[in-house]
């Protein structure tokens, strides 16, 4: 079964850390690259799961931000353009979504919603890792969410390195987790939770202990999604 993970631009190490996650012990799973650098969005016909991964800034032109700021860095508008035909692509596939860090902002602004330019200017804590200490801080979830019910619990600590958020939801999306000054962590799709998975988190699961129930549980149900679309692909082609 092949996952389509976007490239991550900047770091080919950071690309991996997501491959490792997936199939360090999921040996029925492979990742295929979709980057704009290799002009494969056809590629993703080929996938029954989408990771958005994280990296730079979304266009602040994409969500009436301000182009100019000071705080705004490694723009990429052809990577934005190429993952928001992306999210269509894979929303018209009914493919699981797993959208992560920069991934969340992205999808939530092409679905009509907004981002908060900086937060610590916005006047919230700083929710960036300096490189060498990692930020964590606690999530609470939102009762009655898919999230909820996928790491089975109401609070956690997760791991943080961003600088920007959601501020509006987009369009389809639902609040399912905020960070304890406020700030949006998770949002998911408006929908049956045994609809189509779509699940965006602000935090980096692929980096984060592999046991703990929001890296591990997270990734044990989107995989048991795609898997569920890979299996109906071939019941609907005949092929089982």
């Amino acid at each position: 079964m092949l996952i389509g993970v976007t490239d991550t631009i900047t770091s080919e190490d950071k690309y991996n850390n997501y491959v490792k996650w997936i199939e360090i012990n999921n040996s029925d799973f492979r990742c295929i690259k979709l980057s704009y650098k290799m002009d494969n969005l056809s590629d993703l016909q080929k996938c029954d799961g989408l990771i958005l991964t994280g990296g730079g800034d979304v266009d602040p032109f994409l969500y009436d931000g301000s182009v100019s700021h000071s705080k705004v860095y490694n723009v990429d508008r052809k990577r934005d353009d190429y993952e928001k035909k992306l999210v269509d692509k894979a929303l018209n596939m009914n493919i699981p979504i797993l959208a992560i860090c920069r991934g969340m902002q992205l999808m939530n602004v092409h679905l009509g919603g907004t981002l908060i330019t900086d937060l610590e200017e916005a006047g919230y804590k700083s929710h960036k890792s300096d490189g060498v200490n990692e930020n964590r801080h606690n999530v609470t979830i939102k009762d009655g969410s898919y999230l909820q019910t996928i790491v089975r619990n109401k609070k956690g600590m997760v791991n943080s390195n961003h600088h920007q958020a959601i501020d509006k939801v987009g369009q389809g999306l639902r609040v399912a987790a905020r960070s304890d000054d406020g700030v949006l962590e998770c949002v998911e799709g408006e929908i049956n939770p045994k609809g189509s998975f779509i699940l965006l988190i602000q935090w980096h699961p692929e980096c984060m202990d592999s046991n703990d129930p929001f890296s591990r549980n997270i990734l044990e149900e989107f995989l048991e999604e795609v898997y569920k679309h890979f299996t109906n692909e071939k019941l609907m082609k005949g092929n089982i």
